[in-house]
C-alpha cells in the first residue's frame, strides 16, 4: 500500500506541472483518468490499472479494474479517513488514514505553491516536454507530456528509487474541472 501512495503522490506532482502558455493549475478543482501502473520489486513486475477521481483539496477515490482478481476494489480518501471496499468478501473496512495517505494531499499542495512562488521551478515547466524531478530519494522521470484541455500534462512517468526503476505509469482518459458528484465518491 506504501507504493501504492507513493506512487500517487508522484501522479500528482506530475499533473500539477503545467507551461505558461497552459491553463493555471490553481484552477483545477477535479481530475478523472485512467492508470496503468507497472511496478518493479525484486525483480519481478506487477501491472495494474486503475481509474482515479480526485476532487481538490481533499477527496480522493481509486477503483481498480486490473488485474481481475482485484478488479472493484474501491479505495476511497477523505479527509482523515480511509474507505476500503473489497468485493470479494464484500467487505467495507474504515481506518485512520495514515501519514503517508494524508501525504498526497500536502505535496500536491506544496508543487502549487512552488510552481506559483519559484520561477526556476515554473520556468523548468515552461520549457521542456522532457524532464525529471528529484524528491528525497525519489527521483521522478517525465517522458512524455499532452496539452489536455489547456493544460499542459504528463501522460508517461517513470519513477527511480535512487537508481532503481520501481514504476512505470501511463495516464490516460484525463479529464480536468468536470464535475464530479458527491454520490461517485460514495461506496
Amino acid at each position: 500500500m506504501k507504493r501504492v501512495i507513493t506512487l500517487l503522490f508522484f501522479i500528482f506532482i506530475s499533473i500539477f506541472s503545467f507551461s505558461e502558455e497552459s491553463k493555471d493549475i490553481n484552477t483545477i478543482k477535479t481530475l478523472k483518468m485512467i492508470v496503468n501502473e507497472k511496478s518493479f520489486n525484486n525483480n519481478k513486475s506487477n501491472e495494474k490499472t486503475y481509474d482515479i477521481l480526485y476532487r481538490l483539496p481533499n477527496v480522493l477515490k481509486k477503483t481498480m479494474l486490473e488485474p481481475k482478481s482485484h478488479k472493484g476494489e474501491i479505495f476511497l480518501y477523505k479527509d482523515n479517513k480511509k474507505i476500503v471496499y473489497l468485493p470479494i468478501f464484500d467487505q467495507v473496512i474504515e481506518e485512520n488514514n495514515i501519514e503517508e495517505e494524508n501525504y498526497i494531499v500536502d505535496t500536491i499542495t506544496f508543487f502549487q505553491k512552488k510552481y506559483k512562488d519559484d520561477s526556476e521551478f515554473k520556468k523548468l515547466y515552461n520549457t521542456k516536454n522532457k524532464f525529471q524531478v528529484k524528491k528525497e530519494n525519489l527521483n521522478l522521470d517525465i517522458l512524455k507530456m499532452e496539452n489536455i484541455d489547456g493544460y499542459k500534462l504528463p501522460v508517461e512517468i517513470k519513477i527511480y528509487d535512487k537508481n532503481i526503476l520501481i514504476a512505470h505509469l501511463k495516464l490516460s482518459n484525463i479529464v480536468i474541472n468536470k464535475n464530479i458528484s458527491e454520490s461517485e465518491f460514495k461506496i
